[in-house]
């Protein structure tokens, strides 16, 4: 098969090193931007979703902290109330238990014998104030029931009557 070149041999100019070509004067590639434009460039544009997103993160974390120590004041004052509370019934408790003691001891034995001698003037019971006394027999009632006037089923109803009590 032949080549379309096939009458050259190879190039090998190629593979040899390339000059550089000398120019007579270096081109200024340097592009001058006004500076209005510069400036607007430097700006960044205003990026609606992100400043939204930005909000709205916000005001969850605020939210939900918010509502923490909204949770923690309501804690602390419950705490304070049920403190509160507690000491007014360990007060009255102790009220209570004097004035129980208090009480009992005016309502003792010793306190109404003390009472009795000392204010009323009484005596404890001597032998010679205890006078024996003798009752009369009394009379005595005796009903009898006799069986003639029952029948059948009066005597089923006390039988009964008798069973269950």
């Amino acid at each position: 098969m032949a080549t379309p070149n096939s009458n050259g041999a190879y190039d090998f100019a190629l593979f040899e090193p390339k000059r550089q070509q000398e120019s007579p004067q270096k081109k200024n590639n340097i592009i001058e931007i006004p500076q209005e434009k510069l400036e607007q460039n430097r700006r960044t544009g205003a990026k609606p979703f992100r400043a939204v997103s930005y909000f709205l993160a916000l005001a969850v974390m605020l939210g939900i902290v918010g509502t923490y120590v909204y949770g923690q004041v309501q804690l602390t004052e419950l705490t304070e109330n049920l403190n509160a509370a507690t000491k007014t019934l360990n007060e009255s408790e102790s009220v209570y238990t004097q004035t129980q003691m208090k009480a009992d001891s005016q309502l003792s034995l010793e306190t109404v014998e003390n009472y009795a001698t000392n204010k009323l003037g009484l005596q404890k019971i001597a032998q010679n104030q205890v006078e024996p006394i003798s009752l009369s027999k009394g009379d005595k009632i005796q009903v009898i029931q006799s069986g003639k006037g029952k029948n059948w089923l009066s005597s089923l109803w006390n039988s009964i009557q008798h069973l269950l009590s």
